[in-house]
């Protein structure tokens, strides 16, 4: 054997992985992978080999604590037990890791049998996940073979939180035995907190929240509660260093609702929430779907890689550029100027959002003529960007496309659809505003209005805005019922509670039956505990405030 072969062969385990996994980025993206959505499911050994995706948590360890797997076409050999042995699995964990990809094995999913009496037994199931798929040495059969992952992931979804957090508590104590780093994460669904994983996330320390903006009434197109989320991680959560990722479809056959396909929409959204500390990145249901899908030629997944990455790059500029004591610093890549204007005239394109103090939401889009203003403006050129800051004080809407969502009456509600109106001294919708403006993105202004709002609607020929005098669904009245009871002081109307049921308190927490006893939790700021039906199911959530009067 060679002298130089000798040292190559002694380098390869020296040497880091070059695109070695950073837990700290703002870029990362998390796959879930083994369920073939698609129907087109490869190897996860494949999908590591792209640049795209960093964290693979592989889907499902479905039944436990007696353990059961699931991974679709890509594992069907079993030992005498039934339990699954994927030794390509296994090879593919260690090719991963070996390219600097972090694997972490998913516990729960939308169906499976999993449940634990006690904190107890959960404690016991800590040692069997550590010996059959970490460093432990106590199992007889290991499904991956000598392939070690990397964490657990906890997408529990059966509104059952008993024993997740001493699960989690406990597995912490393992990996301190261990010879790497290791993860914990948690996928739970958008309304705060989360009925499955709520207390895991408040009593255990969690590296990663993979939040479910799709399925549910919060997503990015609608109800967006992201602040709530990283209200969560800055005052709740017991790592305040824990990464929240935005958690979308991989496409538009990946979930019922929440695809977005709209690039420029995705692109705002994540320049938005990606200058917290708090930010992780985007977690992708599933890989199948985020590889497969492609939008004007090019992988959904490497889109999103893409956009996390351009976000990354301005915020840091953005900062470097902030320490400067130059009111004007320029260069090829970026250029920030400050100016005051005494007298100006623009014509701009914004986005409204309107946060009204009655029951009533409106979204605007208007071209406006501003006035004697003080903005904060960022443009793209062949250059790089220029951010302008100023101040608007004076507005003169001339054209506006609203959305309406308002209450008319205590019992009739306007259906949220899209007009657009020219606004002139009669104007059907009179609406007095006082306004604070937040900085724009590129070309347009982004403001954000804090309002007393009285609207005045007067039904014309060309309004497109529709009322209902109906009668309550029967969803709706079973909603209207659990707030009256639960106004009452009464959570479930009994005397005792069963393990895992939930209900509200009169002054709004979230409870939750644990070892027959209520325990309570504050909602986030801005929300509060009720009933509330989405089709024609009821919920019992942690919801926002301004909506509660719906339900009631």
């Amino acid at each position: 054997m060679s002298l130089l072969y000798i040292i190559l062969l002694f380098t390869q385990f020296l040497l880091p992985p070059t695109d070695a996994f950073d837990s700290s980025a703002n870029t990362n993206i998390a796959v879930y992978w083994g369920q073939n959505s698609a129907g087109t499911q490869e190897s996860l050994a494949t999908y590591c080999e792209s640049s795209d995706a960093d964290i693979f948590l592989l889907s499902f360890l479905n039944q436990f604590p007696t353990l059961g797997l699931n991974f679709a076409n890509a594992c069907s050999d079993t030992f005498s037990d039934g339990l699954l042995h994927c030794t390509q699995i296994a090879e593919d964990i260690e090719t991963c890791q070996s390219l600097g990809k972090k694997v972490l094995l998913s516990l729960g999913g939308a169906s499976g049998s999993y449940l634990f009496s006690d904190d107890s037994q959960a404690e016991t199931f800590a040692q069997t996940l550590w010996d059959t798929f970490g460093e432990g040495t106590g199992a007889s059969e290991r499904p991956f073979d000598s392939a070690v992952v990397d964490g657990f992931d906890f997408d529990i979804e059966n509104n059952n939180e008993v024993g997740y957090s001493a699960l989690a508590t406990k597995l912490r104590t393992l990996f301190a035995e261990g010879t790497k780093q290791y993860y914990l994460s948690a996928a739970p669904q958008c309304p705060y907190p989360d009925a499955s994983v709520g207390d895991l996330l408040e009593n255990a320390d969690i590296d990663f929240a993979f939040i479910q903006f799709y399925n549910n009434y919060c997503s990015v197109s609608g109800q967006f509660n992201w602040d709530t989320w990283l209200t969560y991680a800055q005052t709740v959560s017991p790592n305040k260093n824990i990464k929240l990722f935005l958690g979308l479809p991989g496409s538009a056959s990946a979930a019922g609702s929440g695809y977005i396909s709209d690039t420029s929409l995705l692109e705002s959204t994540i320049a938005d929430i990606a200058s917290s500390s708090s930010f992780g990145g985007i977690a992708l249901w599933d890989a199948s779907q985020a590889f497969s899908n492609e939008l004007n030629g090019e992988p959904y997944v490497e889109i999103l890689k893409n956009l996390l990455t351009s976000a990354s790059q301005t915020a840091t500029t953005t900062v470097a550029s902030s320490k400067t004591s130059a009111a004007s610093t320029s260069s090829a890549s970026t250029s920030q100027k400050k100016t005051t204007q005494s007298t100006t005239s623009t014509q701009s394109k914004s986005k409204v959002t309107l946060s009204p103090t009655a029951s009533s939401a409106i979204k605007t889009s208007i071209t406006q003529t501003t006035k004697t203003l003080t903005s904060s403006t960022k443009t793209k050129s062949s250059l790089g960007t220029t951010t302008t800051e100023s101040t608007l004080n004076s507005v003169a809407i001339t054209s506006m496309k609203t959305t309406l969502s308002s209450q008319i009456t205590s019992a009739a509600l306007v259906t949220p659809q899209t007009t657009t109106t020219s606004i002139v001294s009669s104007a059907s919708l009179q609406t007095a505003i006082t306004s604070t403006l937040s900085p724009a993105t590129k070309s347009s202004s982004v403001v954000s209005l804090q309002t007393a709002t009285t609207s005045k609607l007067s039904p014309t020929t060309t309004s497109t805005s529709s009322g209902s005098t109906s009668s309550d669904s029967t969803a709706r009245t079973l909603a209207k019922e659990l707030n009256a009871q639960y106004a009452a002081g009464k959570l479930n109307g009994k005397s005792t509670c069963t393990e895992g049921e939930i209900a509200c308190s009169a002054d709004g927490k979230f409870a939750v039956c644990d070892h027959s006893a209520w325990v309570y939790m504050e909602c986030a700021s801005g929300t509060t505990c009720y009933a509330y039906d989405s089709g024609d199911s009821v919920y019992t959530q942690c919801n926002f405030s301004y909506l509660e009067s719906n339900y009631f």
